[in-house]
This record gives structure tokens, C-alpha cells and sequence, in this order.
């Protein structure tokens, strides 16, 4: 099936309705992502997905965690194929597939989480600021100040606090 995704442009839309994947909210089920877009949030205009080697290895993923606190579904794409066909399909049903692992990912947020971001940001401004004053040159790129995500050299280090 995701080989006629990736092969087949003409039929790619009808070949969609078939794909099942698992997801952070099927349990044990594959769902379709029909149902995926029946079950996705107002103000939620992307479908999430998470590429790699097994199940166990997606769900258990950071950037899954940080989108099921959210209230999000997250479709798990494990079969080495799906990145292919993924790449092909890039929307259904006019939502876009997003990749959870993406850098700068934006969430939907409702006006409570933006209020709550801003209260964080300039919570944890400062102690970004002096952070990245210490580590100077070690530091490459502040990602998300209000986390104080950091890029230390050239390995991605997620340090949250």
C-alpha cells in the first residue's frame, strides 16, 4: 500500500483511505487516518506522525510525550516504507503531515497556553540568559527559551528546566 502512495500519483488520494498505522491513541488497533481526522482537535490544523525502527522505540519518544500531554494524537510510522510514502502523500483531507521530530514544530495553542508560554518565557528568561552567557561558545543556538533547550556543540542535548 505506502509503495503505491509513493509510486502511483494518480491513485495516491484513493490509496490513502486504505493506510492504518498505529497511533498514541489506538491502543493495540491500527486506525486510518479517516479517523485520525474525525478525532483531531478544533484548532488543530496538521496530522502528527513520528517515524522509526519499532513501536515500543516512537511511543516511548520525548517528542511524542510532549504532544500526548497536549492532547494530541500522534501517528506511528514504523515500517521503513512510510517515510517514503509519507513524503509523497504530505496532506489528507486537506490536513498537512507534520513530523513530530521537526524542528521548531509549532502546537495550536488556545489563548490559556498562550498566556501560560508567555508567563514561562519571562519566568525563564533570564536564567536562559545567564546560561548561555557560562557555556558562551559551547552554546550554538537557544531553541526554546522558556525551556532552555540547547544545542551544546554539535549533539542535541534536551535539557528542560
Amino acid at each position: 500500500m505506502q509503495l503505491g502512495i509513493h509510486e502511483d500519483s494518480t491513485n495516491r488520494k484513493k490509496l490513502a483511505d486504505f493506510l492504518r498505522f498505529h497511533s498514541s491513541q489506538s491502543g493495540d488497533e491500527m486506525t486510518s487516518l479517516k479517523d485520525y481526522v474525525s478525532r483531531m482537535k478544533d484548532n488543530q490544523k496538521s496530522m502528527y506522525f513520528i517515524t522509526g525502527e519499532s513501536r515500543d522505540a516512537v511511543e516511548n519518544s520525548a517528542f511524542v510525550e510532549r504532544l500526548r500531554k497536549r492532547g494530541y494524537e500522534v501517528l506511528y510510522m514504523v515500517d521503513p516504507i512510510d517515510e517514503y510514502a509519507v513524503q509523497q502523500l504530505k496532506e489528507y483531507d486537506g490536513k498537512t503531515l507534520v513530523s513530530v521530530t521537526k524542528e521548531g514544530l509549532e502546537l495550536p495553542e488556545d489563548e490559556e497556553e498562550k498566556k501560560r508560554h508567555e508567563e514561562n518565557k519571562s519566568k525563564f528568561e533570564a536564567l536562559c540568559k545567564v546560561m548561555k552567557e557560562i557555556l558562551d561558545k559551547k552554546v550554538e543556538k537557544v531553541l526554546r527559551p522558556a525551556a532552555c533547550w540547547l544545542l551544546y556543540s554539535l549533539q542535541l542535548f534536551v535539557k528542560r528546566f
